[in-house]
């Protein structure tokens, strides 16, 4: 007898699924692999359909793990699910940083933060590993696929444009499909969504645009550095392939170098505090705004940079779940997650050479390894126990 479906859950209970996500959600791509758990252990979305999610966000600019999470709240609840998973995994790193950044500009530098983000910079190292982990085996059905990640790990470390060592991978991995015996990905897997019309799609993408343009408008005509603030976030969510990392230089251009709304000392003491904070590091975003403009500017700027990659997700999610049914689609998908291990082959590496410096960060990446690949401690406990072990050393 086949089990019965687990229902689709509430709008509520994937904001809170998402949010109790946010608390933890240290390492960028290394929570990947927590959402996963989740997600599958509740039998929300299949292991295939989460992996084909992982695989769209790769491919389109933002945050990757924020769209991860739009991506599975659109295929519970549609817009309001996307939404609500969204806010709920970015609301607690909102909250945390936009508390820190008033700590910072009122009372100075904050010493403790240097070193509570040596522990839970081993501790993100750990999540990395178990990222690692769990992603490889889902590329190691065939030879060629481990043979992709290396090619991309020495395209990714010499520096070869993002978006073409992603595309690239799943190019390649269609070609070798077709003259390699048993390289086939797994069956096409049935498409539970419906796909819109193009025209009802393009309307939707013209009204959205005009309520962006009208909700500038309305803040330059409130603070004209708070409007170009917020086109400024806009467009850098619009135009970032390759997640939080890569919109750190183009922040820095544009609000050190060129409109010097903040001085390089505190634009890379944002960044630590984005690290000691869970959530995606670009939530860098909040300090600059609360910078420029307080709480307004906080919110602004958050909303801002996130919202482009969120809308990116909904707009394409059903195109993507149709195409998910060509034949040529499959090996693409794999090539692109071949190409994913690559990338966290890298980032562990640069990673760990900038965290793991001493035998007490050693440690705390190896007890927090053990405690989350072998034992599954729930990562909540891991952080503070490490956060407390790391503020006691240091």
């Amino acid at each position: 007898m086949n089990e019965p479906k687990p229902r689709d859950p509430a709008t509520l209970e994937i904001f809170l699924a998402f949010l109790h996500l946010g608390l933890t959600a240290f390492g960028g791509l290394a929570m990947v692999e927590p959402i996963r758990r989740r997600v599958v252990a509740k039998g929300w979305l299949s292991q295939g359909e989460f992996l084909d999610g992982v695989a769209l966000c790769q491919v389109v600019p933002g945050a990757t793990v924020v769209q991860l999470a739009a991506y599975v709240g659109y295929r519970l609840q549609g817009v309001l699910g996307s939404l609500a998973a969204a806010a709920g995994f970015i609301l607690p790193a909102f909250g945390l940083m936009l508390l820190l950044s008033y700590l910072y500009f009122r009372f100075g530098d904050l010493p403790w933060v240097e070193s509570l983000s040596r522990g839970l910079g081993a501790v993100v190292i750990a999540l990395l590993l178990q990222a690692l982990w769990r992603l490889g085996q889902a590329v190691r059905r065939h030879w060629i696929d481990p043979v992709i990640a290396l090619l991309t790990l020495a395209a990714f470390w010499l520096r070869v444009n993002y978006l073409v060592v992603i595309l690239g991978a799943g190019l390649v991995r269609l070609l070798l499909t077709r003259w390699l015996p048993h390289a086939d990905p797994e069956p096409p897997r049935p498409v539970a969504a419906s796909t819109p019309r193009w025209g009802k799609t393009l309307v939707q993408v013209a009204v959205v645009l005009a309520g962006l343009a009208l909700a500038v408008a309305g803040l330059w005509r409130f603070s004209s550095q708070v409007g170009l603030m917020s086109l400024i976030f806009l467009k850098i969510g619009v135009i970032s392939f390759g997640g939080g990392y890569v919109m750190i230089p183009i922040l820095q251009w544009e609000m050190v170098d060129r409109l010097a709304w903040l001085t390089l000392r505190q634009f890379l003491d944002g960044i630590l505090l984005g690290f000691v904070t869970p959530g995606p590091i670009i939530i860098l975003a909040t300090f600059v705004g609360y910078w420029v403009a307080g709480l307004p500017g906080a919110v602004t700027a958050t909303i801002s940079i996130f919202l482009p990659p969120i809308l990116i997700i909904v707009f394409l999610t059903p195109y993507y779940q149709r195409l998910r049914e060509a034949r040529w689609m499959r090996p693409v998908i794999q090539g692109i997650l071949a190409a994913l291990v690559g990338m966290l082959i890298l980032v562990l590496l640069q990673m760990g050479r900038a965290t793991l410096q001493d035998l007490p960060a050693w440690a705390i990446m190896a007890g927090a390894s053990l405690a989350l690949i072998y034992f599954e401690i729930n990562l909540i406990w891991v952080v503070v126990a490490a956060a407390g072990f790391s503020l006691w050393i240091y």
